[in-house]
């Protein structure tokens, strides 16, 4: 029965809500995140006259269900639907939806207003620009891929859409504007059919401009050294399958040879789930990777060629092995300040082949030698490892069967995925020799890499504690690694993990400090009423310790606005929420059992202290600049 079939059986007419719903539902889009108010609410009858698939998912603020979504979305490549009401409800998630589009995210913010005709009589909550009201209209174009102010309900079945594709193509959030009163109009024309949206099919890049890439990273290739499997390497007589070991052998560990080629992976190449592609032409190149912070788990973090992350919180190892390439490969990523800007002066004169869609890498003005490929992420990387495999080793293209022509990509929402199907979890084998002993944070997260599941989500708070994770702890071998570094808000991970877990199903992993906690932690009572797989660890400094590092660092030091009085959060959280599972660790062993015992329905909350004087591995605090 459809969302207008099932709406008039209960004794309703076909609503705008009731279409929205009918909308939703053809496109897959079955999870909607938000918090309920009288603005809003009857959106959130349609989803329930609607029923199964189509869920509401109610959170404790509105920044957290912007964050559901965007967790949701990176850990399963889907978009999501968020669902707010209007005045303190709309501005609530204005940070948000800001991260959403700093990251580049797709999602779909519904947000109602009060009833358009009372616009310009003073109502409450009036946000329509008239008789001095802000303009919610021109906040949300800002913040927002697309913005549109509904005030007709037909111009629904033509906005709708609309907004959807432009989620899908910038990527971003794209966000409708709705009346209570239009939400509540029965539609006058309701389409027999609703049909699918897609982002807009780019082609591939020109031949000519591939082949000038071929050219130029051929002969990086080259100066780098034999490629397995070819003439010159004494290890290709073991057939493709030894080729792929010898490329994956020929990391040194310390010392990456000079010249040759670096990959500079980002989050594009997730987004557009290339990450075999991605593979495959590092393979093809014999090419070093680095990985951009939020983009950790796109290429497998124990590969002796996985030159670490960059940035910040990377080494400056991995920024002078890029200095050395004789060509960079840039894919799916623009280089911005926390995820490798320090690079960029560096390539100034190295030749830069860039593969995205969407804007350039950041560059100084001017490059010399930049070669843009701009057609979809993955049949590009794809059609460039093909071309620079050697003979013995050439595939067909990716996704298409020998001999017959590749098959066209399916660009409606949430399309062209891999299914994520959770492997069965295994309790992890103790470490031999494990000392009891006290906590400090990189000990706490050795612990923790050790024990996560490798098809495990693990999701990262800002801050020190977030700083030392994304340097310290690998991501999971067939998991998903999620951080925020658009607008780097404290407290996306609580949200952004009770997203990925909804979308996934896999054993979740949340490391937040405990300023990130008290901003947004009190999602765990979404996690508990939801009963999902999330283990929330939480590192207790008492201090907002990123901003006493910096006092310490870039000021006198003998002052401090960001230090606090011991709390408790354990021993809270096990009072507060009997849905919770919460231990306080003590020392190494305690952290390890409590990491080491398995799910029983309720989410895990685990706290420990450390010491805010430790200074985090994040390149500032030991440059002093």
């Amino acid at each position: 029965m459809t969302s207008r079939e099932r709406a008039t059986t209960m004794g309703h007419s076909s609503r705008t809500v009731d279409y929205v719903v009918g909308f939703l539902q053809e496109q897959g889009l079955h999870d909607v995140f938000g918090v309920d108010g009288a603005n809003i609410e009857d959106l959130y009858d349609a989803v329930a006259l609607a029923g199964a698939p189509l869920r509401a998912l109610v959170a404790k603020h509105e920044f957290s269900a912007a964050t559901m979504a965007d967790g949701y979305h990176r850990a399963a490549g889907r978009p999501a639907v968020v669902a707010a009401t209007s005045g303190a409800g709309a501005m609530n998630l204005v940070p948000g939806l800001a991260e959403l589009r700093a990251s580049q995210v797709p999602a779909l913010a519904l947000i109602g207003q009060p009833p358009a005709a009372l616009d310009g009589t003073g109502t409450f909550q009036e946000t329509s620009g008239l008789a001095g009201t802000m303009d919610a209209e021109r906040l949300f174009a800002e913040i927002g891929v697309f913005c549109a102010r509904v005030t007709e309900p037909d111009r629904i079945v033509e906005v709708l859409p609309r907004a959807l594709e432009a989620a899908l193509a910038a990527p971003g959030p794209a966000v409708l504007l709705l009346p209570k009163d239009v939400q509540q109009s029965v539609l006058g024309a309701w389409p027999e059919r609703i049909a699918r949206v897609g982002a807009p099919l780019r082609p591939l890049s020109a031949e000519p401009l591939r082949a000038e890439a071929v050219t130029v990273l051929t002969a990086a290739r080259a100066a780098g050294g034999p490629v397995a499997g070819e003439p010159g390497d004494e290890r290709r007589n073991g057939g493709p399958d030894a080729a792929t070991d010898a490329w994956k052998n020929t990391g040194d560990g310390a010392g990456h040879a000079a010249g040759g080629v670096v990959v500079l992976a980002g989050p594009g190449v997730i987004r557009a789930d290339a990450r075999a592609e991605l593979a495959a032409l590092c393979q093809a190149l014999n090419a070093d990777v680095a990985v951009a912070p939020d983009a950790k788990d796109v290429f497998d973090n124990t590969h002796p060629r996985c030159l670490g992350v960059l940035g910040p919180s990377g080494t400056p190892e991995t920024d002078r092995r890029v200095a050395q390439a004789s060509a960079v490969v840039v894919a799916g990523h623009r280089l911005p300040q926390m995820a490798g800007g320090s690079l960029r002066e560096q390539l100034g004169s190295v030749p830069v082949i860039s593969v995205d869609g969407g804007d350039p890498p950041l560059l100084p003005a001017g490059h010399p030698a930049l070669i843009r490929l701009t057609g979809p992420i993955a049949a590009e990387l794809d059609a460039l490892a093909r071309a620079l495999e050697p003979p013995a080793r050439r595939r067909e293209p990716s996704g298409a069967v020998p001999g017959r022509p590749p098959v066209a990509a399916d660009t409606t929402a949430g399309a062209g995925r891999r299914p994520y199907v959770p492997a069965q979890r295994q309790a992890p084998v103790a470490s031999a020799g494990q000392r009891t002993g006290a906590l400090d944070l990189p000990t706490a997260l050795d612990i923790l890499a050790r024990r996560l599941p490798e098809d495990a989500n693990l999701v990262v708070d800002a801050g020190n504690t977030g700083a030392t994770t994304v340097h310290r702890v690998p991501a999971p071998r067939r998991g998903r690694f999620i951080t925020a570094l658009g607008m780097g808000g404290m407290g996306h991970s609580f949200g952004a993990g009770i997203g990925a877990a909804l979308a996934t199903g896999a054993p979740t992993y949340v490391v937040a400090g405990d300023g990130a906690f008290y901003m947004h932690g009190m999602e765990i009572h979404t996690a508990a009423e939801l009963a999902l797989p999330v283990t929330f660890l939480i590192v207790n400094n008492n201090a907002h310790a990123m901003c006493h590092t910096r006092e310490q660092v870039f000021f006198t030091g003998d002052y401090t606005f960001n230090l606090f009085r011991p709390a408790h959060i354990g021993a809270g959280v096990a009072a507060l929420f009997p849905g919770v599972r919460a231990h306080h660790a003590t020392d190494t062993a305690e952290l390890d059992r409590a990491l080491a015992a398995p799910h029983d329905g309720r989410p895990v909350l685990i706290s420990i202290d450390v010491d805010p004087h430790q200074v985090p591995p994040f390149r500032p605090f030991h440059t002093n600049r």
